[in-house]
């Protein structure tokens, strides 16, 4: 993990050297009894960005639109998290209108409260990370019976600044509540944004990461849960 981390640290300077964008993700689990106690906290670094979010990267760099109609290596489209394709005369993009913010939790990656179609999500799926992704692979539903969880509206963007490293960072954060009458096992964590095209009268939620814990994370009934995932990008010095 140290020489992994210094790694990280020379590619870092590398880009902003270079003039290379390098961005960053690392999450973080809480978890707190029903007193609101601190009982276990998990913080790593997300290696997990699934096609979806290189093929959004590429259509926003290069103009390019996702016209593509087979999911894979070389093709430019997105894969939603139900499984359906999207392409067509457009770009994958966030939201495809200017009009349209994303701070809010109509669109992006932020979501209301009982949503867990999109934003932060938990999974109980044990199978390994793939870049292949699309979807958890067991989705821990919303709601309070035996097996669910309560999915809170996400926290509004926290967006920081490192002056002296040039690092610009933007935090989100969701939390979840367990009011099932059990414990609830989580083994995955992922991220979706949610977009909307007027021209086709479309919505589309779509994968861009997935990470599979080392082990399982255990939420009392009674307790919450949240899950914190911090972006990053250091610019040029």
């Amino acid at each position: 993990m140290k020489n992994e981390e210094l790694r990280y640290t020379q590619l870092r300077k590398l880009g902003q050297e270079l003039h290379i964008p390098i961005p960053e993700a690392f999450w973080e689990l809480e978890i707190f009894d029903r007193e609101g106690k601190l009982i276990h906290r998990h913080r790593q670094r997300s290696h997990s960005w699934v096609r979806n979010a290189y093929n959004l990267l590429f259509c926003q760099l290069a103009g390019k639109d996702a016209n593509y109609g087979t999911y894979g290596a070389g093709n430019l489209n997105g894969k939603e998290t139900d499984g359906n394709l999207r392409y067509g005369a457009a770009p994958l993009t966030i939201v495809t209108n200017a009009m349209y913010s994303v701070d809010g939790t109509d669109y992006g990656y932020r979501a209301p409260a009982g949503d867990d179609t999109r934003g932060i999500m938990v999974g109980s799926g044990v199978a390994a990370e793939s870049f292949e992704d699309y979807a958890l692979q067991t989705k821990i539903a919303n709601g309070t019976g035996a097996g669910q969880i309560s999915y809170i509206q996400s926290e509004a963007h926290a967006i920081t600044y490192d002056a002296a490293n040039k690092i610009l960072k933007n935090s989100l954060i969701r939390y979840f509540n367990n009011n099932s009458g059990g414990n609830v096992s989580v083994n995955e964590v992922g991220m979706a944004w949610y977009t909307y095209r007027p021209a086709t009268t479309y919505a589309a939620r779509f994968l861009a990461s997935r990470d599979k814990l080392a082990t399982t994370v255990t939420v009392p009934n009674t307790g919450q849960l949240k899950v914190t995932y911090s972006i990053q990008l250091t610019y040029p010095a």
